[in-house]
């Protein structure tokens, strides 16, 4: 994993986003690299939400800079917001499926839509990433008719059918019963062994431990500590990480 400066894929520089008089992140500075998988844990109310969701501008910062592949995208206007964002993929808690399509409609919307991709080829590409997940037989089924666990993946397919040069997670799995939990984490180690950049906010620790290259702790809305997860997991420096880790695992 390379990891030049003009390697990072997005970036903060003194990132800060106040709700009012809540100062929620309070001048974040990271990097996140080509091929990497960083994950992002901390108590709840640390900003970890907030960070992502400020990274591909769902949340406009209140204060320094989100680059993406080293250009300034903080102030983006509006209207150029769909371009910006589709080098971006975005898997939320709560799938955000469009009820009144199917699945393989809900997969090509984007890709026709922002990509101008001619809709042969975006379902050829819609049945490549179902395949690929194991939800091929569910192509013309409805988001009502899946479960959790099948919503979940096929939000993951969505994000992925724009191509993007980086996927951001926010607790993919919290909204999930027990036992499906495991097939999203599943299918998000195998992006992660095939290259996949990704950005992940979530309670799974294990997932933590055995897929990220680096760990990134957020306490108050700043990074207490980051290392790779050998490291953070087995000897962690900071008190409040000490803490954490010993109400969670």
């Amino acid at each position: 994993m390379a990891t030049a400066a003009s390697d990072a894929i997005i970036s903060t520089r003194g990132l800060q986003k106040h709700f009012g008089s809540l100062k929620v992140l309070n001048g974040i500075d990271m990097d996140v690299y080509r091929g990497e998988v960083v994950v992002i844990i901390g108590p709840s109310g640390s900003g970890k939400s907030t960070l992502l969701r400020s990274l591909n501008l769902l949340e406009k910062p209140s204060g320094g800079q989100v680059l993406l592949e080293g250009q300034d995208i903080t102030h983006t206007r509006r209207r150029d917001l769909p371009q910006v964002r589709r080098k971006m993929g975005m898997v939320f808690q709560q799938f955000h499926l469009f009820p009144h399509l199917n699945v393989v409609d809900n997969i090509t919307l984007a890709p026709i839509q922002v990509l101008k991709m001619p809709k042969a080829e975006a379902r050829a590409e819609a049945e490549r990433l179902l395949k690929r997940v194991g939800l091929y037989d569910k192509i013309d089924a409805w988001p009502s008719q899946l479960s959790g666990g099948q919503k979940q993946r096929m939000a993951i397919v969505r994000a992925l059918a724009m191509s993007p040069d980086i996927l951001f997670f926010d607790e993919p799995t919290s909204a999930l019963d027990p036992e499906m939990v495991g097939e999203v984490l599943d299918v998000m180690k195998a992006l992660a062994e095939n290259g996949m950049t990704m950005a992940v906010v979530t309670h799974e620790m294990r997932f933590a431990r055995e897929v990220a290259d680096r760990v990134i702790f957020l306490d108050e809305g700043l990074i207490a500590e980051e290392g790779p997860p050998s490291q953070i997991f087995t000897a962690p420096a900071n008190p409040r990480t000490q803490d954490f880790l010993r109400k969670v695992l």
